[in-house]
């Protein structure tokens, strides 16, 4: 039997809200002193970046409440470890490009709430990751993978998980103010695109007209 609807309106269960609050407890007891988590044989710019997301979206604020220091030590961990380059990664392996669009997108969603000291400090950091996602962008690339981005700066193929993220990044750091051109948005989305399985079933590839869709 089909499960019914939920209409954008019906109340979250509390037993959601409860597991939710329980999941917010742990990420805090576990934030390290430099405002990272552990993982795997370190920690990413996208494990902290993903933990803030989190306490954000149950209506937690940065520097108010019993998590606002957990966030902002997140936020600024995160701030810390941006490159010269404008690289918001701790390191320089296949997920550099996905920390980089998970950051930003985090950086972008926490503009509007954060004290106006770190304010101007996140301003400044999306100028940076801007330019180096749009400056990725523009690597020279064949027909089908123009548009998108992979694992480095410099890759010149492209997949849809790593533009995903650079596409939400570019927007939320555009509704802050930084530049991003529309050519850009409209490139990301028409790679997507290029991903959309033309066989039976429908779905989307990993990458532009390879392979079979997966989940």
């Amino acid at each position: 039997r089909p499960e019914r609807a939920i209409a954008d309106d019906e109340p979250v269960p509390p037993k959601v809200e409860a597991a939710v609050d329980k999941a917010l407890a742990w990420l805090a007891h576990g934030q390290l002193s430099d405002g990272s988590w552990r993982q795997g044989h370190g920690s990413s710019t996208a494990v902290p970046s993903v933990a803030v997301m989190a306490f954000l979206a149950r209506g937690h604020v940065p520097g108010q409440g019993p998590y606002g220091e957990v966030i902002n030590r997140g936020i600024d961990y995160v701030l810390k470890v941006q490159k010269d380059d404008g690289m918001l990664s701790a390191g320089n392996g296949n997920a550099a490009m996905y920390e980089h669009g998970i950051s930003t997108a985090m950086l972008s969603e926490a503009y509007g709430m954060v004290d106006d000291a770190r304010k101007q400090r996140i301003e400044r950091a999306l100028a940076k990751s801007v330019a180096l996602i749009l400056a990725a962008q523009r690597v020279r690339k064949d027909n089908n993978e123009a548009g998108g981005w992979r694992y480095q700066r410099s890759s010149n193929d492209s997949d849809i998980s790593v533009t995903g993220w650079q596409l939400m990044g570019l927007r939320g750091a555009a509704n802050c103010g930084a530049s991003v051109p529309k050519d850009a948005l409209a490139g990301g989305r028409e790679y997507v695109r290029r991903c959309a399985y033309q066989g039976r079933g429908g779905g989307f590839t990993y990458q532009a007209r390879r392979g079979e869709p997966s989940p």
